[in-house]
């Protein structure tokens, strides 16, 4: 027989919840904004931390560890505040964009490459020339703007597009 009252019945204080949530999801948020801008990829990183979070706090629930369902989903509701949150201030107010947006980095402008932007990305002449070639690039004196995007992506002007 199910304990109805242990399933749902809170072992630690709600404040602490929501505290601990709050602390390493604004923790985790910063640490990868700023740490992983080219593992990303298509998915934003602050959407996969939403969901990686997610996952950890709903799953000591499912599978019988937490001590109270409760908890667990407080969990997950603290988290998904916080990335609305910071979505929709960084929406409403133009001056916090940069906390869910990096913004582009310049690696070729003019058919040149842009040295110091691309040891700020971290991005080598190899990796860099890997992306073109994907974008049907020889030689880049045909390319008029590249730039790494907030999301990591890598977008290509040529100058017959321009």
């Amino acid at each position: 027989m199910p304990d109805w009252d242990a399933m749902f019945s809170p072992s630690v204080e709600l404040t602490e919840v929501v505290l601990r949530a709050s602390i390493m999801y604004l923790f985790l948020f910063f640490a990868l904004r700023f740490l992983l801008k080219r593992e990303g990829g298509q998915v934003n990183i602050a959407d996969l931390l939403v969901v990686v979070a997610i996952v950890d706090g709903a799953q000591p629930a499912f599978n019988g560890e937490a001590d109270s369902i409760t908890e667990s989903a407080l969990f997950v509701v603290t988290v998904i505040f916080w990335s609305w949150l910071l979505n929709w201030l960084s929406w409403r107010f133009a001056a916090l964009k940069w906390l869910t947006a990096a913004k582009p980095v310049v690696l070729i402008e003019n058919g040149r490459f842009c040295r110091a932007n691309m040891r700020r990305a971290l991005m080598t002449t190899e990796e860099l020339m890997q992306q073109l070639r994907e974008e049907g690039v020889e030689d880049v004196g045909q390319v008029r703007h590249a730039m790494m995007e907030g999301d990591g992506e890598v977008s290509v002007v040529k100058y017959e597009d321009a």
